[in-house]
C-alpha cells in the first residue's frame, strides 16, 4: 500500500488507501483539552457558588445568634424594671383617678357613670382594682369612669352628696346623671358588668320623664330614696355658682 499526504487525501484517495490519522487525532486532542478546560471553569464557578451560599449561612447564623441575645438581655431588663417597679392595687386606682372623666360629664355627654369612692388604706378597695381595672378598658368608650379619693379633703362634699358610708362604694348613674343605685363593697365582674349593660340598654318607646334603660339586676344602698330627685348635674350646678358669684360682684 502507498502513503497518501493527508492534504492530498481528499483529491487522490482511492479503496484501499492507507490515510495517516495525525490531523484527526489532533482534533481529538484539541477537543479534550477544551472539555477538560471547560469542566474546569464548572467546577470553579460551582466552588464560588458553594462559597458564596456558605457565607449567607455564616450571616444568618451570625444574625439569629445577635436576635436571640438581645431578646434574651430585653427580658432580663424588663424583669429587673417589674421588680424594681412592682404594679400594685394602689398604683391602679391612682392611673385611674388621674384618668378619670370630669365630673361635668355627669349627664351631659350621654354616657352612664360609674363612681368609685376609694381610699389608700382599704383592703377591699385594693382587692376590688383589678376588676374595675378590667371593666374600665372594656366600657370605657360608652361609660363615664370616675374615682374619687375619699382620703382627700377636697373630696368630702361628694362624699357628703352622694351618701357614702362605707368604702369601696359604686355609685351608677343612668346617662342622665340619675343615681340608680350603690353597689358596696368587693364586686365581681359579672355584677358590675350586668349592672353597666342595663344602663346602656335604652327601652322602647320611652318617655323622657321615666327610666329609660333597663332595670338592674343588681341593686343594693339606695341615699337617693328619701331626697326629692336623683339627678344630679355638676355642669348646671357650677353654671349656677359661676352666675351666683357674677351677682355678688
Amino acid at each position: 500500500m502507498d502513503f497518501i499526504p493527508l492534504e492530498d487525501a481528499r483529491s487522490s484517495s482511492k479503496f484501499g488507501d492507507f490515510i495517516p490519522l495525525s490531523k484527526a487525532e489532533d482534533q481529538m486532542e484539541t477537543t479534550q483539552q477544551s472539555e477538560g478546560f471547560s469542566t474546569s471553569q464548572n467546577l470553579s464557578t460551582n466552588n464560588n457558588g458553594s462559597s458564596t451560599e456558605f457565607e449567607i449561612i455564616k450571616k444568618n447564623k451570625l444574625r439569629n445568634v445577635i436576635i436571640a441575645v438581645s431578646s434574651f438581655a430585653f427580658a432580663i431588663a424588663n424583669y429587673c424594671w417589674q421588680l424594681t417597679h412592682p404594679i400594685t392595687a394602689v398604683s391602679i386606682l391612682v392611673d385611674m383617678e388621674n384618668k378619670s372623666a370630669p365630673l361635668t360629664s355627669i349627664g351631659n355627654n350621654g354616657k352612664p357613670t360609674v363612681i368609685d369612692f376609694w381610699a389608700p388604706w382599704c383592703s377591699n378597695c385594693k382587692v376590688a382594682a383589678p376588676t374595675l381595672q378590667a371593666v374600665e378598658k372594656q366600657y370605657g368608650d360608652s361609660v363615664n369612669f370616675i374615682m374619687i379619693n375619699g382620703d382627700d379633703g377636697k373630696n368630702w362634699p361628694l362624699i357628703q352628696l352622694f351618701g357614702v358610708d362605707a368604702i369601696p362604694h359604686l355609685a351608677l348613674l343612668s346617662d342622665e346623671g340619675d343615681v340608680e343605685t350603690a353597689l358596696i363593697g368587693p364586686m365581681s365582674r359579672n355584677v358590675l358588668r350586668a349592672d353597666i349593660d342595663a344602663l346602656l340598654t335604652k327601652k322602647e318607646n320611652c318617655e323622657a320623664t321615666t327610666v329609660c334603660h333597663e332595670d338592674l339586676p343588681y341593686t343594693m344602698y339606695d341615699a337617693f330614696s328619701n331626697r326629692e330627685s336623683r339627678r344630679i348635674n355638676f355642669q348646671r350646678a357650677m353654671e349656677e355658682i359661676e352666675k351666683s358669684r357674677e351677682y355678688e360682684r
